[in-house]
């Protein structure tokens, strides 16, 4: 393979991670070797491993090394991380689960590889993601996700109501991997089912595909977006509503909280759009009528209803992440310092969690709260780490939104409005991840690492060097 070959080869890689971020449900090597190989390895990873490789072959590794560690100071931030969760392997030794050594370590270094190609879903889109046309590519692979969730929830609510033969094998596909739960399919509500479908699309989860579309959808509002892409963004609002995620509908407010207090602090105006408002007005009430079709007029009290039941103390959804995060506070009491160990939680969970909270997990316990599960396992020093970071994060955004545009549209403005809807989608999603810890889902990272490639853009003509 001819070098000029693999400079060509590199974007197809990257586009094709970005197209399946939302495929986390199906297992490659679970499909491969029809065993559970217990990697939870996801067409994306596959996609960004060849990106590395491609990378590794055309150029030397120092170079491919130093452009990453010139994300600055983000990658710097972020070997300190690594190092935080390098520390933490103490708590295995000072504080050990009752569980064989083997296991617990291999569990460990499991969990610090997941993390490592997690940071690569970061890095790689900081510093490929420079100048308008690459952003415009972005925007249609993304949008194309997006699409693809749209159709495949259609077809998930279309089979709840008449099942479709071959459609049980295409999820079967689907739900392949057994690192992801299959989770909700009907809505739960008022201690009984509603013969509602909950949309989850090919990420298994409805809070997974919530936090999917959050992490997208915003960037689909960017200067460079097509007609089509608002179309798929009405489409993705709808989508993320039948999701029936209720963290991901309130991450959704903090988003837009966060977009409108960006907006007024960029003075930035949107271009009035009467076709686009049409358009959302169209389908509000196509969703208003189908919602009265199929559950009559007390069915558009349910979103009000679901929003309502988080406050129930006898729903064993809320019930779950309570014991789970009591449980991950009393780990972090174990060992304040440098926590019980990366990956370790479960293994403590038994011992530390009422006896009621035994019944409230499957067979894998989680925190149900990201930061939580950073402090529990990295201790001071890991949460440490993380807020440094967001508060670094959080300092960039303020300024570059604040700051007077060098040149004039698309230079400078566009620059802005990069950093603020990756912001918003930022915002979404890591508000979600309050509400729990799956933290191998790519778009999460990618998201970071999108808000950061705006963040590095000059107002040079072309964005820089590598548009």
């Amino acid at each position: 393979m001819t070098r000029a070959r693999t400079s060509r080869l590199v974007p197809a890689a990257y586009g094709g991670a970005l197209l399946t971020l939302a495929w986390v449900g199906l297992g490659v090597l679970h499909l491969a070797t029809g065993r559970d190989l217990g990697a939870g390895f996801q067409p994306s990873y596959l996609f960004l491993a060849l990106v590395v490789l491609l990378e590794l072959w055309r150029r030397s590794p120092a170079r491919v090394g130093g452009d990453l560690l010139a994300v600055r100071p983000w990658s710097q931030l972020g070997l300190l991380a690594l190092l935080a969760v390098g520390l933490s392997a103490a708590g295995l030794v000072w504080r050990p689960a009752e569980f064989p050594a083997a296991e617990r370590w291999w569990r460990y270094g499991k969990q610090v590889i997941q993390l490592g190609i997690m940071f690569c879903f970061v890095v790689i889109p900081a510093a490929w993601t420079r100048g308008e046309h690459r952003w415009r590519c972005t925007l249609d692979l993304l949008a194309a996700g997006v699409g693809l969730q749209v159709v495949y929830g259609a077809l998930q609510a279309v089979h709840f109501y008449h099942p479709l033969p071959w459609f049980r094998e295409l999820d079967g596909w689907f739900t392949s991997n057994p690192a992801i739960l299959a989770g909700s399919q009907e809505l739960y509500l008022g201690e009984a089912f509603t013969g509602i479908p909950r949309l989850r699309g090919t990420a298994c989860e409805p809070l997974y595909l919530g936090s999917y579309l959050l992490a997208v959808l915003p960037l689909l509002l960017l200067p460079e977006r097509r007609r089509w892409h608002l179309a798929t963004f009405g489409a993705g609002l709808l989508l993320l509503l039948a999701t029936w995620a209720r963290g991901a509908w309130l991450a959704g407010g903090v988003a837009a909280a966060v977009g409108l207090i960006l907006a007024r602090r960029a003075g930035l105006r949107a271009r009035p759009r009467p076709a686009l408002a049409l358009g959302l007005l169209g389908a509000l009430v196509l969703l208003i009528l189908a919602i009265l079709l199929l559950g009559g007029g007390e069915a558009l009290l349910l979103p009000l209803r679901r929003l309502g039941q988080s406050l129930n103390l006898r729903d064993w959804s809320n019930l779950t992440r309570y014991y789970s995060m009591q449980a991950g506070w009393r780990a972090f009491l174990l060992s304040p310092l440098w926590g019980v160990g990366w990956g370790q939680f479960a293994f403590h969970f038994p011992a530390l969690v009422d006896p009621l909270g035994l019944q409230s997990q499957f067979a894998w316990p989680v925190v149900n709260n990201y930061p939580l599960q950073i402090l529990c396992e990295t201790g001071l020093i890991g949460l440490g780490v993380f807020l440094a970071a967001a508060a670094l994060l959080v300092r960039a955004v303020w300024r570059a939104v604040g700051a007077q545009p060098a040149g004039g549209w698309p230079r400078g403005e566009g620059r802005r409005w990069r950093v603020s809807l990756a912001a918003v989608s930022v915002a979404g999603v890591w508000s979600q991840l309050l509400t729990f810890s799956q933290f191998n889902l790519p778009h999460i990272w990618v998201a970071v690492g999108l808000l950061l490639a705006a963040l590095q853009e000059t107002d040079a003509p072309g964005g820089a060097p590598g548009a």
